[in-house]
């Protein structure tokens, strides 16, 4: 049995972060969680608007910081939190929220990630960042003048997480076939559809129109969607996405993490006899990074992260376990694809 929780509300446009209060007319206990930075660019102004206290975030995803804001939920009964702010404040309010067992909504300030609106959120441990079962927000609101006025750094991590998605689920159903794990065609099918759209509207995203960056934000809102179908983030997370771990906890990146899982995804797609090149030049036409260069890194540091891979998560079978990455396999990849 699968208990598939989705946002129940979700409003993107111009000028709508005055209807938060209607999102939470229903609850009394409200508490808005933000950071130093997003609290100018929108967090000061919901906590004005919903009339109630505020909690800042001030040392990024981190386990340290859920618990402070679990207990503040706790000791102040807080019966709704709204996470205002990007994939930081939105991974830790909504891992708080689930060990309290209270809702959360969430209002970005960028489109960097699938987090938005997904029920997993990524915590950092030991220097890298790990997937954590949590759950979906109750609603979404996204305000298009805020996030448009993002740095273009976030928007292009948003399309390296989306474009990510085709590796993800060609891994998934790897999974499926030589493990026999459950495999969701209608969440397999979102996932890939998202990617496609995005992919197809790098142009307009790099452009930052409101049919580009309305595009990638309802991608990345239907990602986190299909991740609930699925009941876990198969659909969108696979070898990439154990790449970008693995750089996570080796370190030395300078990329955000859309941006490594975008680089993994070619790579992926490579070692998985798929067409590596569309992706790559779809990411290259959305001004996002293909090499490893462009992240600071150098080709020994990439090779030691793609080796790694096989050591994240080994229980989710993906192509690298598949074909039992070695040195030479890894290098021949990142040396094909020009990666390094």
């Amino acid at each position: 049995m699968k208990h598939i929780v989705l946002p129940r509300d979700t409003i993107v446009g111009k000028n709508v972060l005055e209807k938060i209060a209607g999102i939470t007319k229903d609850y009394e206990s409200i508490l808005v969680v933000t950071g130093r930075t997003t609290a100018k660019i929108a967090g000061d102004r919901v906590t004005d608007l919903l009339g109630c206290d505020c909690s800042v975030v001030e040392n990024g995803a981190t386990n340290d910081e859920v618990t402070k804001l679990h207990e503040k939920i706790r000791e102040n009964e807080i019966t709704l939190s709204v996470a205002v702010g990007g994939g930081t404040i939105i991974d830790v309010t909504k891992l708080a929220a689930f060990r309290t067992k209270t809702d959360w909504v969430s209002v970005p300030t960028t489109c960097s990630n699938d987090g938005i609106s997904s029920p997993v959120a990524s915590i950092k441990s030991n220097g890298a960042s790990l997937s954590t079962k949590a759950c979906a927000p109750i609603a979404i609101l996204a305000d298009m003048n805020i996030i448009g006025k993002a740095p273009y750094e976030f928007i292009r991590a948003g399309v390296g997480d989306t474009i990510a998605k085709y590796s993800a689920v060609r891994d998934w159903k790897l999974g499926h076939i030589i493990k026999g794990e459950y495999y969701g065609d209608y969440a397999s099918s979102l996932s890939m559809m998202v990617a496609e759209v995005v992919l197809n509207n790098v142009a307009e995203i790099k452009e930052r129109t409101d049919v580009g960056l309305s595009c990638l934000l309802e991608a990345l809102i239907s990602s986190g969607a299909a991740m609930a179908i699925a009941g876990s983030s198969r659909p969108a997370s696979g070898s990439e996405h154990k790449f970008s771990h693995a750089l996570d906890m080796l370190g030395g990146s300078k990329g955000l993490h859309g941006d490594q899982c975008g680089i993994g995804c070619i790579i992926m797609s490579y070692l998985q006899g798929e067409d590596w090149k569309r992706i790559r030049s779809s990411l290259r036409a959305a001004g996002c990074p293909t090499t490893a260069k462009e992240i600071g890194i150098d080709e020994a540091l990439a090779l030691a992260a793609l080796l790694k891979t096989k050591d994240i998560r080994p229980e989710r079978y993906t192509i690298v376990e598949h074909i039992k990455i070695d040195k030479e396999i890894a290098e021949n990849a990142l040396h094909n694809t020009e990666v390094v």
